[in-house]
């Protein structure tokens, strides 16, 4: 359902109007109008999202625009986020997701306005669909996180060591996901392994409790480093590369759902797998788990065409060493992108899982390994 936009797009949201709505929504049902709206609720984070019940003409009613709509968009400059995060975002709802068939958002606009440096889509407002947002501190069932991964699978399948990456493909301009990234999209982490900056988290109630070898900043450096090598290696596909529960829901219907695609890349598909599955778990849960979830993962990349995917034994070495992605971005994570209660909360979970799979030896084997 979604168009996309040489619309010109309001940068600050009290430039929203009827008007504007209009325009942006008739670019995909011709005819739509929206006669009048009130803002319902804002979320700020790497992202603004504007709630808005809107009310709208028959022609938009009936081609299913729903009287509850959200705007999301760079309405918060003083987040200095990447531009690129919004941009592909639009270019996954205009150019993706129509043709992966996942359980994501209905969009029904979306567009860039680069000379504002401004990108927006809006999506339906999934309480509409009675959708259930998952949340930090309600960790997922087995059946849950099955289906998660159904849909994980499905992503995974459709890209895995796809031709589109190659020069004249369609995803030959997407990122190439690192734990630090060499060029500007690593400057952030690079910031919080700064001294300060690290000796701050680290003073934080999310780090305080960390086991100390992983409070140790050059430890995670050398992490980082082998990690970035490991991921260099083997499969790559399309990655969401931030598949954690507060980007997931279940509709009403109690089916997997994907939200907020600002990063996707192209990367090894155990960083989806092990970032999903070591925040998404109880600790308990995680440790008796992980193998038979991991192995489901499998079996599902084989239904969906995979026709060599990895072994079990294989995978889980993967997901040994892929813990100190999550480890690390958990620990220095800005409260202004997480609460600290959702920091606090996520951050032991990649801790234990790294004690109980031994990730410093798969570190120190990477290392060794890449010379």
């Amino acid at each position: 359902m979604t168009a996309g936009s040489s619309l010109r797009l309001p940068a600050r949201p009290e430039e929203i109007t009827a008007e504007w709505l209009t325009s942006a929504l008739s670019q995909t049902v011709p005819g739509a109008a929206v006669l009048d709206f009130e803002q319902d609720e804002a979320w700020y984070g790497t992202a603004t999202k504007l709630k808005l019940r809107v009310e709208l003409n028959d022609t938009a009613r009936n081609a299913g625009i729903p009287a509850s709509i959200v705007v999301k968009g760079r309405f918060a400059p003083e987040l200095q986020i990447t531009e690129s995060l919004y941009e592909a975002e639009v270019k996954f709802y205009r150019d993706l997701a129509p043709k992966l068939g996942l359980n994501v958002p209905l969009c029904l606009f979306a567009g860039s306005d680069p000379l504002r440096g401004q990108h927006i889509v809006i999506l339906e407002d999934l309480a509409c669909r009675g959708a259930t947002f998952c949340r930090v501190h309600n960790p997922l069932t087995f059946a849950q996180a099955s289906s998660f991964l159904d849909n994980m699978a499905r992503l995974h399948a459709a890209y895995w060591n796809s031709p589109e990456f190659e020069p004249g493909g369609s995803l030959q301009d997407i990122p190439f996901w690192d734990a630090v990234s060499p060029g500007a999209g690593g400057d952030h982490a690079r910031r919080q392994l700064q001294p300060d900056a690290w000796e701050q988290h680290m003073n934080l109630p999310r780090g305080i409790g960390l086991p100390q070898r992983f409070r140790d900043r050059d430890w995670m450096i050398r992490a980082l480093d082998a990690l970035n090598a490991f991921g260099r290696r083997g499969d790559f596909t399309l990655l969401h590369a931030d598949h954690h529960l507060g980007n997931l829901y279940l509709d009403g219907q109690g089916r997997a759902g994907v939200l907020d695609w600002q990063s996707p890349a192209k990367g090894a598909w155990s960083h989806d797998l092990t970032y999903f599955l070591v925040s998404a778990l109880d600790i308990e849960d995680r440790r008796n788990w992980d193998r038979a979830l991991v192995g489901h993962y499998i079996n599902r990349l084989r239904d969906c065409g995979v026709v060599r995917p990895p072994s079990l034994d294989e995978a889980m070495e993967a997901f040994r060493i892929q813990i100190v992605d999550g480890l690390f971005y958990w620990a220095v994570n800005p409260v202004e992108w997480q609460e600290e209660l959702n920091n606090c909360a996520v951050a032991p979970r990649f801790a234990i899982a790294a004690l109980d799979h031994d990730t410093a030896g798969a570190v120190e084997a990477e290392l060794k390994t890449a010379g």
